[in-house]
């Protein structure tokens, strides 16, 4: 076993993953991706930063937000250096490679930063979840869904490789704050928002989700559904993984958002408080796809990026 760390740098949080996971075969990337690899995580630590705050106004990150995020990751280093990992890998996705001034938060960090293209985001999200799940997807062509706080990213493959990505910046995050100015959002912002994702999605939907066979859902929007869809308190990532979450209990977390203010969605059983303002865009978003997809469930996963990169190494 080789301990590994890495720490994603997002457009809503700042996520670290220390991890123990067998020495694997250098020639691996030239095999079919690998289902349900022994990574068994050490340290899980996230922080609400919101470096992405007010970015699709303008391009730019504001000060505050990469202070804040640079302070996380400068945390989130040193508790892997503790665990045994000094120098962890640190990415970076949406926020950073669409900001017009990355340097506002680069200069504040004593580190190397990859940022992603839309791309690799998408490669690394279907090759973490493929690792978390069990052989019964051995056969199965997945749609990889990855709902994040700028972006979302559509990944349909099998175990035999990648047969099609697309990014597009319909992240919580970015919707919230072009959409919804409204608390709780008004019937025609959501109307308006719910047309904008469907002009966008909807074609790529209508051609992916005929072929698949199972959706496979990660991101903290998606993992967030299901702690509320079961009320956890507190957040228990092992009964999130594998959790299957049905568009009946969607639509009705919807309307239980919808139905309340921020303050009181703060209180909800299993939403993070720090997710209660942009929570509604993100579970919009997810009521969609499932729907486009016919309407079966969305299996949920913990694993995602973060175990890709650890994998790759």
């Amino acid at each position: 076993m080789s301990r590994r760390a890495a720490i994603d740098v997002g457009t809503n949080s700042v996520r670290l993953l220390v991890a123990d996971l067998p020495a694997l075969d250098p020639s691996a990337s030239h095999r079919p991706l690998r289902l349900g690899l022994p990574l068994r995580p050490v340290i899980r630590r996230l922080a609400i930063t919101r470096l992405g705050d007010r970015l699709d106004e303008d391009g730019v990150i504001r000060e505050p937000a990469a202070a804040r995020t640079a302070a996380a990751v400068e945390e989130f280093a040193a508790e892997a250096a503790a665990a045994g990992v000094p120098s962890p890998v640190v990415f970076a996705t949406y926020a950073m490679r669409v900001a017009r001034n990355p340097a506002t938060l680069l200069e504040k960090l004593n580190r190397p930063v990859r940022v992603l293209s839309g791309e690799d985001e998408a490669r690394l999200g279907f090759l973490g979840a493929v690792a978390g799940l069990g052989q019964e997807y051995a056969r199965a062509r997945m749609l990889v869904v990855d709902i994040g706080g700028g972006s979302v990213e559509l990944t349909r493959g099998t175990t035999s490789g990648i047969e099609e990505v697309h990014s597009v910046p319909l992240g919580c995050v970015v919707l919230t704050h072009r959409f919804l100015a409204h608390d709780p959002p008004q019937e025609r912002e959501v109307s308006t928002l719910r047309a904008h994702v469907t002009e966008t999605l909807g074609p790529m939907l209508d051609q992916l989700g005929p072929s698949v066979d199972a959706a496979i859902g990660v991101g903290g929007t998606i993992t967030t559904m299901a702690a509320l869809a079961q009320r956890l308190v507190p957040y228990d990532p092992d009964r999130v993984h594998g959790y299957r979450l049905a568009l009946p209990q969607i639509a009705a977390t919807l309307e239980t958002l919808r139905a309340r203010s921020l303050g009181e969605r703060r209180a909800l059983p299993g939403l993070q408080p720090e997710r209660a303002d942009v929570i509604i865009a993100g579970a919009l978003v997810l009521h969609d796809v499932l729907r486009r997809l016919g309407g079966g469930p969305i299996v949920v996963s913990e694993a995602d990026l973060l175990w890709a990169v650890l994998i790759e190494g």
